[in-house]
């Protein structure tokens, strides 16, 4: 199929979907409990049970300490701090989790079907919510009508699906463009729907945990967590309780990890790395591509020579140690190298070669004059601005690091410190010859915008081979090989290196393995820990 076929079949899905919105209302409107009542019952013959109870007069001691915001509440569509979203993933399961690899694992869903822009979920039978209720297609239409409100953190990941339909044991939903890995957005949490709830209460999950209430079933007790025994994962967690602990910033729980009165945390390195860390740790892939935006509309910068040759000159794996304190890994290439699928495809290898680099600018006709920089036979030099968020000290630390690395060359950057909006109005009106920036990537690893000049991200001639490949890799017409070959080729961007985060654990905790920055709690089953003392 042509390139332009697969643009024009795109146009037209996108055409017909609208047309649905249209017809069908894409207003956020009130959820149909009655319906959703109606079908239950027809299914399971029960009505809905929210008690919850839970005595825990007889508790003294608890297995961890995990630290949280004690004004925010614990629903997973209005909660405001990372903590308590962090604590969620304990208590609301997905249908699916997206594991350290990057790849998909099957939850509540048991099976998943792609076919151009319709997602089936085939749900699994049998699971439970925490207080005995089953879990149905109905929670799942619930939850996504939640999670695709403007309010909820889910919101912008799931602005490419347009309608969740339920029946039975089966899920449908439609999305606005076709992708292949459209299915991978759908890990948002599903809680139980029950229009008489009590409000005042964290809605119910199926997660390992639950919330644990006073001996009255209504009075909500926020600092104890207990182990939810209708999980419905045979292989249950060995901890059993949970206590959560107020404290004001992260160098107070890394310290209260360090002397044992805290358990288990992560930070995302958002607001700087801690500056020692005195207890067990783990490093935790991000998906958060640093990467050097490139205006090839620039005569010198159109030339693929003198882009492969930047690229060359730049080791990656330096700029993560300059930029990011060791706290980020050296691309190579577009996508980050945790993700397997991609990554062994990806011929970087986090080093400079500057005979390469060398060598593809005298390919060009650029040599180098007594000054240090190279230039042309017309004696234009090379010579580039750099924008950079002057804010971002870490930013701007890896712009030190790349001026460096290309003037070995006789490339000469002059960096230009910008605020965070400048920079994007700039890059937006093509206003520059590089710009360093963040790129945050959902599960379905779209990059498209990195490169598509309309997006506001790129500047120049559309490249046309990466754009014809990945399109074809999104309609599911080619493979991932094909598209990075053709980046590669083209390079409209240069990767740089992706963020890491930061798991950070007691010594009282061992069996911690792999984790994503999805699943912080990934494999707890595996966790042995000693009690941390009498709970908060």
């Amino acid at each position: 199929m042509r390139f332009k076929e697969l643009w024009l079949r795109l146009s037209a899905l996108a055409l017909a979907v609208s047309m649905i919105c249209v017809l069908t209302g894409c207003d956020d409107v009130g959820y149909d409990w009655e319906a959703a009542d109606e079908r239950r019952s027809q299914l399971y013959h029960t009505s809905l049970d929210t008690e919850n109870k839970v005595d825990i007069s007889s508790i003294g001691e608890t297995d961890l300490t995990l630290p949280y915001t004690a004004d925010d509440d614990f629903n997973p569509y209005t909660c405001q701090s990372t903590l308590t979203k962090n604590i969620c993933g304990l208590l609301y399961d997905s249908m699916i989790q997206i594991n350290p690899d990057y790849e998909v694992e099957y939850v509540i869903a048991k099976s998943i079907k792609v076919d151009h822009t319709i997602i089936t979920v085939q749900i699994r039978s049998g699971i439970v919510f925490s207080n005995g209720d089953p879990l149905t297609s109905d929670d799942i239409s619930y939850s996504f009508f939640l999670a695709t409100r403007k309010e909820s953190c889910y919101y912008e990941q799931l602005k490419n699906v347009i309608s969740c339909s339920a029946k039975g044991m089966t899920v449908t939903f439609v999305t606005q463009t076709e992708n292949v890995n459209s299915y991978k957005l759908l890990d948002f949490p599903i809680v139980h729907f029950d229009q008489k709830a009590n409000k005042n209460l964290p809605p119910v999950g199926s997660g390992r945990f639950k919330f644990a209430t006073m001996s009255d079933g209504v009075t909500p007790n926020k600092t104890l967590l207990v182990r939810n025994d209708k999980w419905y994962n045979p292989d249950k967690v060995s901890i059993e309780t949970i206590s959560l602990r107020e404290l004001p910033t992260v160098e107070s729980i890394i310290h209260s990890i360090e002397i044992g009165t805290v358990s288990y945390m992560y930070t995302d390195m958002r607001d700087g790395t801690p500056k020692s860390v005195n207890a067990n740790f783990r490093k935790v892939d991000i998906n958060h591509l640093i990467y050097l935006g490139i205006n090839t509309n620039d005569t010198a910068l159109a030339d693929e020579n003198v882009r492969h040759a930047i690229s060359y000159a730049i080791s990656t794996n330096e700029v993560a140690a300059a930029g990011f304190g060791g706290m980020a890994v050296g691309a190579t290439g577009p996508f980050t190298p945790g993700w397997r699928e991609a990554a062994r495809y990806q011929t970087g290898n986090g080093r400079s070669s500057i005979s390469l680099a060398r060598d593809a600018l005298d390919q060009s006709g650029y040599v180098l004059i007594n000054n240090g920089i190279r230039e042309d036979q017309s004696g234009k030099q090379l010579s580039f601005n750099l924008l950079v968020c002057r804010k971002n000290a870490r930013h701007m630390a890896a712009a030190e690091s790349i001026k460096n690395q290309l003037a070995r060359v006789g490339i000469n950057v002059d960096i230009t410190e910008i605020s965070g909006n400048g920079l994007i109005t700039r890059a937006a009106e093509g206003k520059y010859h590089l710009y360093l920036a963040e790129y945050s990537l959902l599960n379905d690893m779209d990059i498209g915008k990195l490169f598509t000049p309309e997006e506001g991200l790129y500047n120049g001639p559309l490249p046309y081979d990466s754009v014809r490949t990945y399109t074809n890799y999104r309609l599911g017409l080619g493979q991932i090989d094909e598209f990075i070959t053709a980046f590669e080729s083209e390079l409209p961007f240069i990767p740089l290196c992706y963020r890491s985060g930061m798991a950070v654990f007691a010594r009282s905790i061992e069996g911690v393995g792999e984790i994503s920055e999805d699943q912080l709690f990934y494999n707890m089953q595996n966790w042995k820990v000693t009690k941390t003392g009498p709970s908060s």
